[in-house]
């Protein structure tokens, strides 16, 4: 394993730095082949409309937001959206997880993860659900870490005149914390 030092922060407020940050790992895992929503590097009004949503969202606690930094340099980003329904509180959504590609194989999954678990705690979440373009990078890594998929949306996406297959995916937070405790495996010493 590489020795690092990462810093990792729930983000409460939006500096400049920390939209810049943000707007940077979603861009940069895009361009590189990243499934974020988004077919390339955000336009700046689309990135101000993101960050404006993101920023309601956190503001309003309906949204978390975990950024995490190697000597001030952004190297990922996970948000995990919690549920307004009254009978649905126990459950959140994960998304727009990003890991810097020049980052990935270093364990920033299992710290991110491990942060994850922890906020759910305190948050009261029980069940994380998510969804992801079918075959994706993130679609496999979402496996190796124990999602499994409860649903399939045969037009979730359309990249580039290509219907994508997306998967709904769920675990629960005690299963990914036994996951993240359990021996490190081959596979997810390679994420």
């Amino acid at each position: 394993m590489i020795k690092q030092n990462i810093f990792t922060e729930w983000v409460t407020d939006f500096t400049n730095a920390t939209e810049r940050s943000i707007i940077e790992l979603v861009d940069c895992a895009t361009a590189d082949g990243g499934t974020l929503g988004f077919e390339s590097p955000m336009k700046e009004e689309e990135a101000q409309s993101f960050l404006n949503g993101l920023r309601l969202r956190v503001a309003g606690g309906n949204a978390h937001v975990l950024l995490g930094s190697s000597e001030g340099l952004p190297v990922f980003l996970a948000i995990l959206s919690l549920n307004e329904m009254p009978n649905c509180r126990h459950r959140a959504e994960l998304s727009k997880g990003v890991v810097r590609p020049d980052f990935r194989g270093r364990h920033l999954v299992e710290i991110a993860f491990a942060q994850i678990v922890q906020r759910s705690a305190l948050l009261g979440i029980d069940q994380l659900v998510l969804d992801v373009r079918e075959n994706s990078r993130a679609h496999f890594l979402w496996q190796r870490f124990g999602f499994v998929t409860y649903g399939i949306l045969e037009d979730y996406a359309r990249v580039h005149s290509e219907v994508c297959r997306g998967h709904f995916m769920v675990q629960t937070v005690k299963a990914l914390r036994d996951h993240l405790n359990s021996t490190p495996s081959k596979e997810t010493q390679n994420a």
